[in-house]
């Protein structure tokens, strides 16, 4: 399992304990030699986590929109960039390229992403798992949507074969360190 890829925000008006958790594991991924896939933008978590995998050691890839490339967003922490078409595309590459993927503290663009690579996974597309790093209990309410949709029969509990809920970012790389 040498690519993680991430799913995080872009913002950069958030708590810091998002920063903080996050640098957490992006110092684990640069510590432990692996390579960062992420949306390669130079603000919010994204461009925390990037910088934190280089400061310890470790590569990072950005796969970017192209128009977010011409409105200067993109980071320049990356190793190495790939520039796509579209968020569509975006979200189909990270994954192509990810062995797991994990959602930190994000927002629509974060949900879009981990909730295709659930949908994708089930329709057989890839058999990449999703990790939402539940921080400050930021998807409690997701979960129990989740739950909602298990006992109202939406979606069979295999599903549960798709992703893991962890409460920090400790216990996702602890998942990580034994699989």
């Amino acid at each position: 399992m040498d690519c993680i890829g991430v799913f995080c925000s872009s913002y950069n008006e958030l708590d810091k304990v998002f920063f903080e958790e996050s640098a957490k594991l992006g110092k684990w991924i640069g510590i432990t030699g692996r390579t960062l896939i992420y949306g390669g933008t130079n603000c919010g978590i994204m461009e925390h986590i990037a910088t934190e995998v280089k400061k310890y050691g470790g590569t990072v890839t950005g796969v970017i929109p192209s128009d977010l490339c011409k409105s200067e967003l993109a980071s320049k922490m990356p190793d190495k960039i790939i520039t796509v078409d579209s968020l569509a595309e975006r979200k189909k590459v990270m994954i192509d390229l990810s062995d797991i993927l994990i959602a930190l503290p994000g927002g629509f663009g974060t949900l879009d992403e981990a909730f295709t690579t659930i949908a994708s996974n089930r329709l057989g597309y890839h058999d990449k798992e999703l990790l939402l790093c539940n921080i400050g209990g930021i998807f409690d309410d997701i979960s129990a949507l989740f739950d909602k949709l298990y006992k109202q029969r939406f979606a069979p509990d295999s599903y549960l074969d798709y992703y893991k809920v962890f409460s920090s970012v400790e216990n996702c790389i602890d998942y990580l360190e034994n699989k």
